[in-house]
């Protein structure tokens, strides 16, 4: 296999980093540790997520995400450190990308307003501990997902309560009405 010039480490600007390239590999990887957990094959899994776990595109795509894309990408945990520039999150990446085995941060315990008036507890992880986080369940989450029942929809990535009430309505819709509902017609609104 033909590893690419991600898997070199050698990048030092994060501005010139390939993204396509990085999800390509990422996606890859998860795809076969699906295909693998289908096949029953156990050990060619453990190899693949342990692959993935080394991987320097996992890395990559899982500070970008944390960092970047997530809505808490600014809450800092109770380090108070957030990773808002490209050169932090190169840091972030070299801190991050040998670290074995991972101690974890205590989390910052913050209290939020229930519309009852009462007070609900949130535990804030490091911005470090996110990654980690995020590149742990990009190693786990193809083994589970080729595990769980077809029609499972809680927490579930790509499905929504959209999805389970589609399902639960094709279900229970006469064999002759289920074509009108591709075309938005419920017969009891």
């Amino acid at each position: 296999m033909q590893h690419s010039a991600i898997e070199t480490e050698g990048h030092l600007d994060w501005n010139a980093i390939d993204w396509r390239s990085v999800e390509r590999h990422v996606r890859n990887l998860r795809q076969r540790i699906f295909k693998a957990e289908r096949n029953g094959e156990q050990r060619k899994v453990r190899s693949l997520q342990q692959l993935m776990l080394r991987s320097y595109s996992n890395t990559l795509q899982s500070v970008r995400r944390v960092t970047q894309q997530n809505h808490g990408k600014t809450t800092p945990g109770v380090d108070n450190i957030v990773v808002t520039t490209p050169s932090a999150r190169m840091r972030l990446v070299a801190h991050l990308h040998p670290a074995q085995p991972w101690r974890a941060s205590p989390v910052k315990r913050v209290f939020i307003p229930k519309q009852n008036g009462k007070l609900r507890p949130l535990g804030i992880a490091t911005i470090a501990d996110r990654a980690m986080q995020a590149r742990v369940k990009n190693a786990l989450e193809p083994q589970w997902e080729a595990r769980f029942e077809p029609r499972s929809y809680g927490f579930r990535p790509g499905r929504s309560a959209h999805d389970a009430i589609e399902a639960i309505f094709n279900l229970a819709t006469p064999h002759s009405r289920r074509k009108d509902s591709s075309r938005n017609n419920f017969p009891f609104f």
